[in-house]
């Protein structure tokens, strides 16, 4: 019964996550994605813990393993049975690869895109290259060097003097707002456990959305930031398409469903809806609850396993 209570945040955790999409039609887009990539990292690390302690526990009840490390048979009780232990292993260690993967892909797309942005001329954060593919997109910097937002001039051309600020609006909340980490942090959330992966498609149309509405709140004008979304999507029909690499290091005006964010804009702002907020913000932080439960227990466990081995009685672990 213990265990099941000390689960239960865990499961928690990743039932808000895959709730994901309800979650984001009730909260405003900012809570949205703080809440969904929270709630993503916790469930994902403390999933992997769990699996963790349950194959050390389990390979701790081994008589060889236990007499090793002075622990008495006793250890055995309460530990998870032998092949469950093993299964337990087997699965976070592949999970902890696919995360390590995914961590370096990441790391090297986003270092490579922001090393490539930082060689061309710029004015303050905003490069413009010379392009008649319409296009428009932000990277993120590395630690100690500032994000760029990249537009060509054929996307400049294609927008009117009042959408071109909606634009720039646009690309520089993704820089205030650190908004690839974000993404980042769910995609790695996701690669360490798949049921989280409902959770990275919600973030990036979030992530999309928590832009727009940073970009009507600075131009004070909803209409004119659902104007531009729907003209710069149009001017990029015909382009191509950016290589795998470099499009999940940057986040692009038109990266997600332009009807549906265009018509979020003439509807009006999101209210906060703070109580709402509190309590999933809650439910976010409860996986860490189930890490430090078993974690705890576990520690308990062991600890007196090796205390009926202290030297006055060693002989009982033999």
């Amino acid at each position: 019964m213990t265990i099941l209570l000390w689960l239960m945040p865990l499961v928690f955790g990743t039932l808000l996550v895959r709730r994901a999409r309800h979650i984001a039609s009730l909260l405003p887009p900012a809570a949205t994605v703080v809440i969904v990539t929270t709630a993503s990292f916790l469930t994902a690390a403390a999933t992997g813990f769990v699996l963790a302690v349950a194959a050390f526990a389990a390979a701790a009840a081994i008589p060889a393993v236990a007499r090793a490390a002075l622990w008495s048979p006793d250890v055995a009780v309460g530990t998870p049975p032998l092949w469950l232990g093993a299964g337990a292993g087997v699965v976070v260690a592949w999970l902890a690869g696919a995360a390590v993967r995914r961590f370096i892909v990441a790391g090297r797309s986003m270092t490579d895109a922001s090393l490539a942005s930082r060689r061309l001329p710029a004015a303050d954060r905003l490069v413009v290259v010379d392009d008649d593919r319409p296009d428009a997109y932000a990277v993120q910097g590395l630690p100690g060097l500032p994000g760029r937002a990249v537009v060509s001039t054929g996307m400049l051309r294609a927008l009117t003097p009042s959408q071109r600020r909606v634009l720039l609006a646009h690309e520089d909340a993704h820089l205030a707002g650190h908004h690839q980490l974000y993404i980042q942090a769910v995609e790695l959330s996701a690669a360490a456990n798949p049921l989280l992966r409902p959770a990275v498609d919600v973030v990036r149309e979030a992530v999309e959305r928590w832009a727009d509405e940073t970009a009507a709140t600075h131009v004070g004008d909803r209409r004119a930031v659902a104007q531009a979304l729907a003209q710069a999507a149009l001017a990029r029909t015909t382009s191509q398409q950016r290589d795998n690499a470099a499009a999940g290091a940057v986040l692009q005006l038109d990266g997600s469903p332009i009807a549906a964010r265009a018509r979020a804009m003439l509807l009006p702002a999101p209210r906060p809806r703070r109580l709402l907020a509190a309590a999933l913000a809650v439910l976010a932080l409860s996986p860490a609850l189930s890490a430090l439960g078993i974690g705890l227990a576990a520690e308990s466990h062991f600890e007196r396993a090796h205390a009926r081995c202290a030297p006055a009685s060693a002989t009982s672990c033999l």
